[in-house]
C-alpha cells in the first residue's frame, strides 16, 4: 500500500502478508494517521495505533542502500516477519469458541465456548453481527474490506480484542474460514491469547 503525498510517497510493507486484517487495520491507521498530522508518518505513532491489538508490533524502514525510489516502511505484526500464529491445531480443541456468520456477517450459531468467551449467553450472541463484541478501539472501519479479502482469500487468521458483557476485554486469536460450515456459512474459531 501507499501513503503520503508525491513528494513523501511511503509504500508500506505489512507481514505476515497473508494477514488481511492486519494489513487492513495498518491501512486505517495510517490514514487517521494522515488526516490528524501534516508532517510525514511517524513509525512509533503508527506503533502506537496498532499495539492494542497487535501488542508485539514493530516497525522498520527499508535501509536508502536497499533500493532506489519511495520510502518503505516494513510494519511487522509479531515483530519479525516470522509469524506466531502458524499453529492451527487449536481449531479442533473442544474448548475452541466457534461461530458461524452468514454472508452479511449475522451470527448464526455459538457455542458454549464463545458464550464464555463474550461473557454472553448463546441467545444474545445469536442475530448479532459479527464485531458486536469486538472492542469498538479494535474494530476495523470498513467490515466490507474484511468480507472481500475473506471472499478472495478463503480464510483469515488474525489478532482481535473482544469486549465481553461485563465490559472486560479478552485478546483473542480467530481463524475465518469461508463457507467452513456450507455455502455462505462461514465458520470462525477463536481462542484467548496472553
Amino acid at each position: 500500500m501507499e501513503v503520503g503525498s508525491r513528494s513523501t510517497r511511503v509504500t508500506v510493507v505489512t507481514f505476515p502478508a497473508e494477514d488481511a486484517v492486519f494489513a487492513e487495520r495498518v491501512r486505517e491507521s495510517l490514514e487517521r494517521l494522515e488526516k490528524t498530522t501534516e508532517r510525514p508518518i511517524r513509525a512509533a505513532e503508527l506503533e502506537v495505533s496498532l499495539r492494542p491489538v497487535h501488542p508485539r508490533v514493530s516497525t522498520s524502514w527499508r535501509d536508502s542502500l536497499a533500493g532506489f525510489g519511495d520510502q518503505v516502511l516494513y510494519v511487522f505484526r509479531d515483530g519479525s516477519a516470522v509469524s506466531l500464529l502458524d499453529d492451527d491445531r487449536w481449531i479442533g480443541a473442544p474448548d475452541t469458541a466457534v461461530v458461524v456468520t452468514d454472508v452479511r456477517g449475522q451470527y448464526l450459531d455459538a457455542n458454549d465456548a464463545t458464550a464464555e468467551l463474550f461473557g454472553a449467553s448463546r441467545d444474545r450472541i445469536l442475530g448479532a453481527r459479527a464485531g458486536s463484541f469486538t472492542e469498538p478501539d479494535a474494530r476495523i472501519e470498513d467490515p466490507d474490506a474484511l468480507w472481500r479479502a475473506l471472499r478472495t482469500h478463503g480464510r483469515l487468521h488474525s489478532l482481535a480484542v473482544v469486549c465481553r458483557a461485563d465490559g472486560s476485554t479478552r485478546s483473542v486469536e480467530f481463524i475465518t474460514i469461508r463457507d467452513g460450515d456450507g455455502p455462505g456459512r462461514n465458520v470462525t474459531y477463536l481462542r484467548p491469547v496472553a
